[in-house]
């Protein structure tokens, strides 16, 4: 009786640590997923913050606390040997696909990580970049890319989860891990950067920071870079 009631309570403490875990587990698993479902349904579109940058200039801050005009494109993507959800992207300087007001683009990945509970957010670059400009107009040329065709700085990765009330997905940058060398200064400077998404706005802080915090590029203020989705725009006239 000993060895049998033993063997039960073995089993049953079994059966109750594996359902423990279990239970742990699943919002782990479900959670990159979830966060993963939002991004495809709010990230897409042409996004800007004029009213900000505007706002800003009417207040007359100092360059230092001012928001530049950023206009940027999110469009998804389907690229055959590369994981994850694909968006195309680019920064233009007037909001427009003219390739010369194009001035940084490539591709934004998203991957689910289990471990985490979190989405990596991770930026693309093109070896070759021009002939990828307006790519999302051309999907042919990106029939045929192959990850050896692309750059990119894993520790450059934003880490992003859904808040409780499903309203925000945020995260940051990693403190310290993305390092980029400014060939002005001849010196490194650091990723400080946060960012929030939400139905219809990007939000970002983008700024960089010298080993003592101090800013070498991008505004002091503490309030992000707010841009807001924006209706399509008309088809520009064919040259």
């Amino acid at each position: 009786m000993r060895i049998f009631l033993s063997q039960v309570f073995r089993a049953g403490a079994i059966t109750a640590l594996a359902l423990y875990l279990t239970g742990c587990a699943a919002p782990d698993d479900a959670a990159p997923a979830k966060t993963l479902e939002m991004i495809q349904q709010w990230v897409h579109g042409y996004y800007n913050n004029l009213a900000q940058a505007e706002a800003d200039m009417a207040a007359e801050l100092p360059a230092e606390l001012s928001h530049r005009p950023m206009h940027q494109l999110f469009v998804p993507v389907q690229i055959a040997g590369i994981d994850g959800y694909l968006l195309y992207q680019h920064s233009s300087l007037d909001g427009s696909e003219n390739p010369a007001m194009i001035f940084r683009h490539g591709l934004m990945q998203y991957l689910p990580d289990a471990e985490s509970g979190m989405v990596r957010q991770r930026e693309l670059y093109f070896g070759d970049p021009e002939k990828f400009k307006n790519a999302h107009r051309n999907p042919e040329v990106l029939a045929n890319l192959l990850p050896d065709d692309l750059t990119w700085d894993e520790n450059c990765d934003f880490h992003l989860q859904l808040n409780d009330d499903q309203t925000m997905i945020s995260g940051p940058i990693p403190e310290g891990q993305c390092v980029l060398f400014n060939e002005g200064l001849q010196q490194d400077m650091f990723a400080d950067d946060w960012l929030e998404i939400t139905s219809d706005s990007y939000s970002f802080r983008g700024r960089y920071v010298d080993a003592d915090g101090k800013v070498l590029w991008g505004t002091e203020s503490d309030e992000l870079n707010r841009l807001t989705r924006q209706p399509v725009p008309a088809p520009e006239p064919e040259q």
